[in-house]
């Protein structure tokens, strides 16, 4: 009966920060608009294995989450951001009742519980819970595949004890399909961490076998079909694509501290207690989810490649293993059980109230690209053609078609003269790409029709006095 009430309570806040303003168009993260786009065109066309991006093969990305968007797209029978970001919502709540499980698994019920609270209280993660990503989808398959290990090494049953480790396999490998390696190397840091000093649970010896058939499973699930569609270059694409190069970082030198501080500021305030932590350690010499935060954080500051989204599967453990200390600690020192009631609780509450209250304020109008796209529908003609630079995705989400919009490169000047089509025709670009665009020696082939500013970015959209080709 308590572990039932532990989950509503759970679910009621998580909802509660998650929830409220979800659909918001005031300000989308970076590739979320492109996400959105992807999930649209998949919704549009039913295609749910292979993801297109204004009608082109997406390698990016594999479609886990733009799966599971799409389907809802077609039940709710249109896109919305708020459907679109709704399977990072679901993971995120299911995220911190996993988390509550892990809690229960490496420690008690009043470490779960406040450990998932902190975790509440974590903007990072509750923020992230709010995005179109396929990130928060990754975070879920992780902690899933670390509960599904412990159980398993928990259990002497040998049937159970399979099963267990077969699931942790198919949720790992359902992080390998989701975004790559991370899937399945932050469960076995799990694997690696959690049994040492503790005799209740054992590392697998057959049982890797087992966790190998549920990563096979889970991958054939995805790539046999993959692979029978085309013969193998969608799955070949998508491996070697560039995204998945982790030592590749634009040339840009290793930066081992990158992520100090986005992790100071994205678990405040939470982190306030981390002094606390540390003269805990002290004391107990070793705390398992601490080791596996530090690990995923070792890891993830080696490789070249650096995201500050990376810091979201640590930030589960991160909450646990502060959670552990300010149990412990609270009953000794009067003053570490205050400010732990004051602290989770403001933090809890400052998502919502932004997405909410300040946000609206901080933001009036929606997104500059979500604007532009708006006014440029209105004034161009129905058969238009749209080359550009700049916010094409958020133009064909706006507008619910992509056949007409055509995006420019970068840093590449734009083909001149243009044959005619017997279409109109037109630039959408920022005052920056303009210079890139067109010869600055030469009159300019096109007449400004709009422009729109935030007050940092300046959309132009511009009319070609010539015909496309």
């Amino acid at each position: 009966m308590v572990f039932v009430l532990d989950v509503l309570l759970l679910l009621a806040i998580s909802a509660a920060v998650i929830f409220p303003a979800l659909g918001q168009n005031r300000n989308w993260s970076s590739r979320e608009i492109r996400h959105a786009e992807i999930i649209r065109e998949m919704a549009e066309s039913g295609d749910y294995l292979v993801p297109k991006l204004l009608g082109e093969t997406y390698y990016d990305k594999p479609p886990i989450m733009h799966a599971a968007a799409a389907v809802l797209t077609r039940v709710a029978g249109g896109p919305s951001m708020t459907i679109v970001r709704m399977p990072s919502a679901i993971a995120g709540i299911l995220g911190i009742l996993v988390a509550y499980g892990l809690g229960l698994l490496l420690f008690d019920r009043r470490i779960a519980l406040l450990g998932a609270l902190a975790l509440i209280g974590m903007a990072g993660y509750t923020i992230m819970a709010r995005q179109a990503r396929p990130d928060m989808v990754l975070c879920l398959l992780i902690l899933l595949s670390s509960l599904c290990l412990g159980l398993g090494m928990r259990n002497q049953r040998y049937s159970t004890r399979a099963l267990y480790f077969v699931l942790a396999g198919v949720c790992a490998g359902g992080g390998i399909v989701t975004k790559g390696p991370y899937g399945i190397l932050f469960p076995v840091f799990f694997l690696l961490f959690a049994p040492f000093r503790r005799k209740d649970l054992s590392r697998p010896r057959w049982g890797w076998i087992s966790i190998v058939v549920g990563i096979m499973i889970a991958l054939s699930l995805w790539a046999v079909p993959a692979y029978l569609r085309d013969g193998g270059e969608y799955l070949h694409r998508v491996i070697f694509q560039p995204d998945l190069d982790v030592m590749n970082n634009e040339g840009q030198r290793w930066d081992y501290f990158y992520y100090f501080l986005p992790g100071i500021l994205y678990t405040m305030p939470v982190i306030l207690f981390l002094p606390l932590v540390i003269v805990d350690l002290r004391r107990r010499g070793y705390s398992a989810p601490l080791a596996i935060a530090g690990a995923i954080f070792v890891v993830i500051s080696f490789v070249h490649q650096k995201r500050t989204h990376y810091l979201l599967p640590l930030y589960p453990f991160l909450a646990l293993g502060i959670s552990s200390s300010l149990v412990y600690y609270r009953e000794k020192m009067p003053i570490v059980k205050k400010g732990m009631w004051i602290v989770i609780p403001l933090a809890i509450a400052v998502t919502p109230v932004y997405f909410a209250i300040i946000q609206p304020i901080l933001h009036p109008v929606a997104d500059l690209d979500m604007v532009i796209s708006r006014e440029t529908l209105r004034v161009i003609e129905p058969d238009a053609i749209v080359y550009c630079v700049k916010s094409d995705e958020a133009l064909a989400w706006v507008g619910k078609q992509h056949k007409r919009v055509h995006k420019v490169p970068y840093d590449v000047p734009f083909c001149e003269p243009f044959p005619g089509t017997g279409k109109a025709a037109y630039i959408l670009t920022d005052e920056k790409n303009l210079k890139i665009l067109f010869n600055p020696t030469i009159p300019p082939p096109y007449e400004t029709v709009l422009q729109c500013s935030d007050g940092h970015e300046k959309r132009l959209l511009l009319r070609l006095k010539t015909q496309t080709p």
